[in-house]
């Protein structure tokens, strides 16, 4: 494993992976520690060699960029989305000819497509968990993170050889091959949402008020996270946001109503959650937010039946290629051929037409 955080090194590595015809690379992010999380390593293996690069350290990374961009150097990631999305944010890199090893396990319909369990079945390799939830961004990094950070490379040439024969031997090779395609065309896209609140699982029973008070509470959190550059789960949960809006206490001491607000965070946060909660219960009606809207499933009955056909369709031939329903055809792709009558909707692969589209077209006419 050779690490490298100065510029002369990480030229040389790079002069050497771009005379080889395949390369692995992976990254290392601090999501779990950072509110305005950044890429903090960059793997790379090639035959013989495990580069791990420092992208904190003032280097001109332009030459990997390069190397990604390179047609004529095939790239193995495993679950390349996220890595292309912050490779893209934070330098704008982007990628041609790639594989992805979680793709091609879904595609073989394996039950455990995690990097883990891919290297347990097929190298007898049991992945150290341990730094999972490192923080990557801390500096120096103790040489067994480093290890570990090198193991998501180390084995992703070969691995990706083995899950191409499977493919090919069940002709499912191009399956993978157009999926790979539209890889390249991953871009970072900064999400604006008009009410992040909503994200939020467990909304759907609650009245406008205590959606009032949801809302209000998501957003101070945001806003302390943000100033603390830290994840808001780090702040307090969000069973607390959910929890104190039912409860909706009005003084200190009813803060003991909210039972998974910790005494902790109680004397921390307890004076804001009341003043909040305050506020929210004194709004006009008209300024509080509107409940959810029904899934458009929910509303259409008639398009709800529609959709159950094509799911009884696709699951029949999922029956006979043993994946997974949601690799085949997705319930969204469902919901839209309902819709539209007909397979040219923009979600809809090109192998999923050939494979499932004459059952989902049949289905459609009965």
């Amino acid at each position: 494993m050779i690490f490298i955080d100065q510029q002369q090194p990480l030229d040389a590595a790079m002069t050497r992976a771009a005379a080889q015809p395949v390369v692995a690379v992976d990254t290392e992010a601090d999501s779990l520690h950072s509110y305005f999380d950044k890429v903090c390593l960059i793997q790379m293996s090639i035959p013989g060699e495990d580069l791990i690069i420092d992208p904190l350290k003032p280097l001109d990374l332009g030459r990997f960029g390069a190397l990604l961009g390179e047609r004529n150097v095939r790239k193995v990631l495993h679950g390349a989305d996220y890595d292309l999305r912050i490779l893209n944010r934070d330098f704008g890199f982007t990628i041609a000819n790639v594989v992805d090893t979680s793709i091609c396990a879904q595609l073989l319909g394996y039950q455990g497509i995690g990097l883990a369990a891919l290297l347990e079945r097929h190298f007898g390799v049991q992945l150290d968990k341990s730094h999972q939830r490192a923080d990557w961004a801390m500096r120096p990094l103790p040489r067994n993170m480093l290890q570990y950070a090198a193991t998501d490379t180390r084995y992703l040439i070969p691995l990706a050889e083995k899950l191409r024969a499977e493919l090919e031997a069940l002709g499912r090779w191009e399956w993978a091959v157009e999926e790979f395609a539209r890889l390249e065309n991953v871009r970072y896209e900064k999400e604006e949402v008009e009410e992040p609140f909503r994200r939020l699982k467990g909304l759907g029973g609650l009245d406008r008020r205590t959606l009032a008070i949801v809302q209000r509470l998501y957003d101070h959190r945001d806003a302390l996270a943000r100033k603390a550059d830290r994840p808001p789960f780090k702040i307090f949960s969000n069973e607390i946001i959910l929890e104190s809006a039912k409860a909706k206490p009005a003084t200190p001491a009813e803060l003991e109503n909210v039972k998974v607000l910790p005494a902790s965070q109680r004397q921390r946060f307890g004076r804001d959650i009341v003043r909040i909660v305050k506020e929210s219960l004194a709004l006009d009606e008209d300024d509080l937010p509107q409940k959810a809207e029904a899934k458009p499933w929910m509303r259409d009955k008639a398009l709800e039946a529609r959709v159950n056909k094509l799911k009884a369709a696709r699951d029949k031939v999922v029956k006979e290629l043993k994946i997974d329903p949601a690799v085949l055809a997705p319930r969204h792709v469902l919901s839209a051929i309902a819709e539209a009558g007909t397979l040219e909707v923009p979600a809809m692969r090109e192998w999923q037409k050939r494979v499932v589209g004459e059952e989902l077209l049949r289905a459609l006419r009965s």
